[in-house]
């Protein structure tokens, strides 16, 4: 009876102590529909074979988690794959497995980089375009988790869960016009679509000012830097403003994966409480999110968000108003770390 009642104590105080990302799952699941998108079904891989098989799609942070989920899928409905990670290694076991699920002739190549700071990510972009392969979708889903206990800002200062969930996808955003076809499609993969945790956001974390204090504040605070950063793009960037791109933003799901592990017992805890509940395969994710991209409702040469579910989500009028606020202060301060490519050592300007 006391072992029970320590349990219910502890479970108690874990539930307590990450209330605001519970919170944030059952509002982002709650919010208002897109009617005009509805309810996006999953395809079959003949369905997805009829929209992408020959087509070129690239991925970055392709090698595990979702992206290596949304790779397979793709690769399996006859498209040509290039994955994008960190490691080489990583990158090898990638296309391996890619390719022993499909067949061995299986189109997939490995690009190695990342976007975790300006230069690495002006240098990636740089060894896309000198392949010289123009691609159909592009899917970005890198990111890592905020380490509150031993906070770890980047040589550009600021934190490096910023760094890569929106500086790096702003970079790489930024210059997606020259190595993708007119017209072609961006799956934003993040954690958030549409109805957001204002209250989180703070421009002093986003900023490196302050470093950040826990886990919860570091994860909701760099989904909104990197929601209001795509939102900037189609306020500021011509390619997005005129329609160059059509993009959706989505939330990544509950994966059954190891990747999210290792941050903190009771986090581990409720992690593993819900994707023992929810929680679905990297494939069937990467199923979920190649749908997603291929959607026929999609706002054409517009952004969009979709949710974990398939369902499309509209901004409520909080979370709009919270964005045009903050959309112009992000632009600046990203632009201003844009600028420092110029010292990168490549022909950015």
């Amino acid at each position: 009876m006391i072992m029970l009642s320590k349990r219910i104590i502890a479970a108690a105080l874990i539930a307590i102590s990450i209330r605001p990302l519970l919170r944030q799952l059952f509002l982002l699941n709650t919010g208002s529909l897109d009617e005009s998108i509805g309810f996006v079904p999953l395809l079959s891989t003949e369905e997805l074979a009829s929209h992408v098989k020959g087509k070129r799609a690239l991925l970055i942070g392709g090698t595990r988690g979702v992206g290596y989920g949304t790779a397979l899928a793709l690769a399996k409905a006859g498209a040509h794959v290039t994955v994008v990670g960190r490691s080489a290694n990583s990158g090898s076991k990638a296309v391996s497995a890619i390719q022993a699920a499909v067949s061995s002739d299986a189109k997939v190549d490995f690009i190695s980089g990342d976007i975790g700071t300006v230069c690495n990510s002006m240098e990636l972009i740089q060894k896309i375009e000198e392949s010289g392969t123009r691609y159909d979708y592009a899917v970005v889903s890198a990111a890592t988790f905020p380490d509150w206990t031993k906070p770890l800002q980047n040589e550009d200062g600021v934190d490096k869960s910023f760094g890569i969930g929106a500086v790096g996808r702003f970079l790489m955003y930024r210059n997606m016009h020259s190595f993708m076809n007119d017209h072609s499609r961006i799956l934003n993969v993040m954690a958030s679509e549409g109805k957001l945790p204002v209250r989180m956001w703070d421009r002093d974390l986003a900023s490196g000012k302050r470093n950040v204090t826990g886990l919860v504040d570091g994860i909701l605070n760099f989904a909104l830097g990197n929601e209001i950063m795509i939102d900037s793009l189609y306020k500021f960037d011509d390619h997005y403003a005129k329609g160059s791109f059509t993009m959706m933003s989505t939330h990544p799901g509950m994966l059954k994966t190891d990747l999210h592990r290792g941050q903190g017992l009771a986090f581990d805890i409720i992690e593993g409480v819900f994707v023992g509940l929810m929680g679905v395969s990297e494939e069937t994710a990467g199923v979920r999110q190649t749908s997603n991209l291929l959607a026929a409702k999609l706002h054409k040469n517009e952004l969009s968000y979709v949710d974990q579910f398939g369902f499309g989500r509209l901004r409520d009028e909080v979370s709009a108003s919270f964005v045009d606020e903050q959309a112009e202060w992000l632009w600046s301060f990203l632009t201003t770390l844009e600028r420092k490519s110029r010292m990168c050592g490549n022909d950015y300007q």
